[in-house]
């Protein structure tokens, strides 16, 4: 039988040998296989002998990633053993095949707590060893008792051991700290510099589990500080020197120690004052060990309460950091610095230049911290300086970072700018730099700073022709550019001085109108150009007409504009194609001669402070484009406590039936659709963009019926209103479809498109004149909606009742109606109950249910209905989805 078992178990290092000597992974495979299957048989024989030596085989086995679960018991066997080789294999085996998962786990808790007890102490060390990597909340409260008496035993080996252990069960047992972390203390008086390592870093655990205990361990600062000094004025020791050092890992653990109980308590702080000036001052820095205790003492001081001069002395530090040739040490010290910079601006300003010097850097990692850094030191002082070095970086950034950087250089011109001028300078060179990597909220804000510096608009029309002229690649530049001469290419026909403040430039040459012509285009024939720069050509063509009316060169820029706007007229995007056909009818037409110089006149100035308010507002209101959900309770009132299946109480429908989920329609809430698009049932006009960057330059989503919906936010509003005393035009343009015969003569909507278009601009709804307005919120299958708005509460205007009246013109009943609707954020809604849940045929106001309605922004933005009416006609289950917003102002 002992021959047997000697033929069943092969020695570890053979097994090696084999596994080396498989040439393909097939091989390798058939050898585990084939010692599996022999370990598998001496274990199930209970093959005690070679026990020890097959467990380690299946370590091996572990470690080159086959399963190796089923030896788990083995580990068990092999720590209950009296022998200490089987002991350590035991553990070793434990610690490699089982996690804190492993319920095998559970039953070794026992023989790892007779173990901490056993006379010999390599047989406690491996006990201590698994505890301190395998501990479980469990296993913690039943060990923490045995580990806390090795721990105040003499035996440095082994308390080290248990000091460890218990930082494991404290982060697994916090509630156990308090009960214990007074005896940790003993641990400072030991000679031992690993035990003494331990143990600090033990105290350290608690107070970063437990900040509380800072007050306890107050009184050990100057044993601390003692201790920390000793270490400073001991002469070599080969024992514990590293590169002329004396055991900088003990002194990095005392700092660390220090900085937690410095923290908020000054009398501590100013305790330690002293010895971290001492470190500060005394450590050398030519090898890492000294650095990284130089590191660990900034620290300590930039957390602490420590002097001025302190923390000026550890900012100076963090420069000489910078200075070094090690990559790790510098992204460190610009880390730190970048934390530090809040309390301690002016000191980390004298290191402006060498963290400038870092964006030279080849290491990008290094870079990105150095222009965060750059960032967070900006301000009105030397925000000159340092936005020429953000642009210069901005030239030779990868793509990932132009972005960012592009928001963080408008944010900080539009906190700094030091002029107007200035300003809209350094957006131009961003854009000509990065501007296929800026958003349209860049290019919507340059251009808002133009409208409002009437000075400077000559100059920076001038200056964007030329840059047009020289380079067409970058797209937002080109909107910008092709906005700016739409609006004022009337200046380009005269010369632009030099600025006062600028007598060494030449400044801009005259241009002629064909000369602008035909820069547009070339923009217009550009590879590089969207659909919606040719929409913005387009209409810079329409503009300009009227621009340079009463010029030398009118005659010729109307000939090329209406050239241009006829290559349009056939094109297979609608977009285009209206824009084209709608503006060559307004220009030629000449029952439109009074309303063209208004529908063309240029954009009135933009009010700053009205639209960083208005950012602020509606940022804090979520932008409002998220429908709200109706009021639950009404909801859950209504249906007599009952939520609506099928749609998981998103939407309140007091109704008195279960509705009918959508068929295809998707979810009512769907964002995605929510202004527009994909809607089942009649269109509803789509809501204003209510992003106020982006409605500078008209990018709000035009209505399906051309009117926007007010208080959308559109600041451009109005563009082709007629004056309140213009008389409105009496018959149909010819050659223009009925999109554009609106009451006020509205904006041409583009159709199917979602890029900007950013000069023509929905007109306002007119407040509605009847007291009791009426709309046709859907029509369809014989199935009509009106709404009326009623002011229910005299006492607060922004309540108001909407009735809603249910018509059938089809031949039979609609049974099983239901009725939901949801609202945008700024609205709060209560439905109350319909009157009935079937709508006979051919009735006419027999059923209507009542939607009670808040405008927490009123005459600011109108009312909005999502709506979602599902019935049965005929046995035919019918559901409707619909939007509806055409309501007027004040409700």
């Amino acid at each position: 039988t002992l021959h047997t078992a000697t033929k069943m178990s092969s020695k570890l290092r053979d097994l090696i040998r084999l596994v080396r000597a498989c040439k393909t992974a097939q091989d390798e495979r058939a050898v585990i296989s084939k010692e599996c299957a022999m370990i598998r048989t001496a274990f199930k024989e209970n093959n005690v002998a070679y026990r020890h030596r097959n467990v380690a085989k299946l370590l091996f086995i572990h470690m080159l990633g086959y399963p190796s679960h089923f030896g788990q018991m083995e580990c068990l066997k092999l720590i209950a053993s009296p022998n200490f080789p089987e002991k350590r294999i035991g553990y070793l085996a434990l610690m490699l095949l089982l996690d804190t998962k492993s319920e095998v786990l559970t039953l070794v808790t026992n023989s790892i707590k007779n173990d901490l007890a056993h006379p010999n102490q390599f047989v406690v060390g491996l006990a201590l060893a698994s505890v301190g990597n395998l501990a479980t909340g469990d296993m913690g409260r039943i060990l923490i008792s045995d580990a806390d008496r090795v721990m105040r035993a003499s035996n440095p080996y082994l308390k080290k051991k248990a000091a460890l252990v218990m930082i494991r069960i404290f982060k697994r047992v916090p509630e156990m700290i308090e009960e214990f972390a007074d005896k940790v203390v003993v641990l400072l008086k030991e000679r031992t510099h690993g035990a003494l390592i331990a143990g600090v870093q033990l105290m350290v655990t608690i107070l970063e589990l437990e900040p509380t205990q800072a007050q306890s361990f107050g009184r050990l600062v100057p044993s601390l500080v003692r201790l920390l000094r000793n270490l400073l004025s001991m002469g070599y020791s080969p024992e514990h020197d590293v590169a002329g050092i004396t055991d900088p890992f003990l002194q990095v653990k005392l700092l660390r120690l220090l900085q937690l109980l410095g923290r908020g308590n000054e009398e501590a702080s100013d305790a330690m004052n002293d010895i971290l000036a001492q470190v500060a001052t005394n450590t050398e820095t030519a090898k890492n060990a000294g650095n990284a205790i130089l590191y660990e003492a900034v620290k300590a001081i930039m957390t602490i309460e420590a002097e001025a001069g302190l923390r000026v002395l550890a900012v100076n530090i963090l420069g000489r950091f910078l200075l070094n040739r090690d990559n790790n040490i510098r992204y460190v010290a610009l880390n730190t610095l970048s934390k530090v910079v809040v309390n301690d601006m002016d000191t980390v300003q004298r290191h402006r230049q060498t963290i400038v010097d870092c964006l030279k850097d080849p290491d990008v990692s290094i870079r990105q911290r150095a222009l965060e850094l750059i960032y967070q030191l900006t301000n009105s002082k030397n925000v000159t300086e340092l936005m020429r070095e953000m642009l210069n970086y901005l030239v030779v950034a990868s793509a990932e970072q132009k972005a960012p950087l592009c928001s963080r250089i408008m944010a900080t011109v539009d906190k700094y700018s030091p002029s107007t001028r200035w300003r809209i300078d350094t957006l131009i060179t961003m854009l000509s730099i990065a501007g296929n990597s800026c958003d349209d909220s860049i290019s919507a804000n340059t251009i808002m700073y133009v409208t409002v510096a009437e000075e400077l608009q000559a100059y920076t029309v001038h200056k964007l022709f030329s840059l047009l002229s020289e380079d067409l690649a970058q797209l937002q530049l080109v909107h910008v550019g092709v906005w700016c001469i739409g609006e004022y290419g009337n200046l380009l026909l005269a010369p632009c001085p030099p600025a006062p403040d600028d007598q060494d430039s030449p400044g801009f040459p005259a241009r002629s109108g064909p000369e602008v012509c035909a820069l547009l285009d070339k923009v217009k024939k550009n590879h590089t150009s969207t659909k919606a720069t040719k929409s913005l050509v387009l209409t810079t063509f329409a503009k300009l007409s009227q621009r340079v009316s009463g010029s030398a060169d009118a005659a010729a820029v109307s000939a090329k504009v209406m050239d241009h706007l006829a290559q349009y007229k056939e094109s297979l995007d609608m977009e285009l194609q209206q824009r084209s056909v709608e503006f060559a009818t307004l220009l030629v037409g000449e029952e439109w001669a009074s309303l063209r110089p208004t529908a063309l006149e240029r954009m009135p100035p933009m009010d700053e402070e009205k639209l960083k308010a208005k950012r602020a507002r509606e940022s804090a209101d979520g932008n409002g484009d998220e429908f709200a959900l109706g009021n639950g309770d009404a909801a859950k009132d209504a249906q007599g406590g009952a939520a609506m299946p099928g749609l998981s109480g998103e939407l309140a429908s007091p109704s008195l039936s279960t509705p009918v989920a959508a068929q295809g329609g998707g979810d009512l809430l769907d964002l995605d659709d929510i202004f527009g698009g994909g809607m089942a049932g009649l269109g509803a006009p789509a809501a204003a963009s209510s992003s106020p960057a982006v409605d500078i330059m008209g990018m709000g989503a035009p209505s399906a019926g051309g009117g926007a919906v007010p208080g959308g936010g559109d600041l451009l509003a109005d563009i082709f209103a007629v004056p309140a005393s213009a008389p409105p035009s009496a018959g149909m343009m010819p050659g223009l479809d009925s999109a554009m015969m609106m009451p006020a003569m509205t904006a041409p909507a583009p159709i199917g498109t979602g890029m900007p278009d950013q000069f023509l601009s929905p007109a306002t709804l007119a407040p509605s004149s009847q007291l009791n307005p009426s709309v046709t919120a859907f029509e369809k299958n014989g199935l009509s909606v009106a709404m009326e708005l009623v002011k229910s509460d005299p006492a607060d205007p922004a309540v108001c009742d909407v009735t809603c009246t249910f018509n059938n013109s089809a031949s039979a009943d609609m049974t099983s109606f239901v009725f939901q609707a949801a609202v945008p954020k700024y609205l709060e809604l209560k439905m109350r109950p319909p009157s009935g849940s079937v709508v006979p045929a051919g009735s006419t106001g027999l059923v209507t249910q009542v939607l009670s309605v808040k405008n927490t922004q009123l005459n600011l933005k109108t009312l909005m209905f999502r709506m979602k009416i599902s019935y049965s006609l005929n046995g035919q289950q019918v559901s409707e989805q619909s939007q509806v917003s055409a309501f007027p102002m004040g409700y």
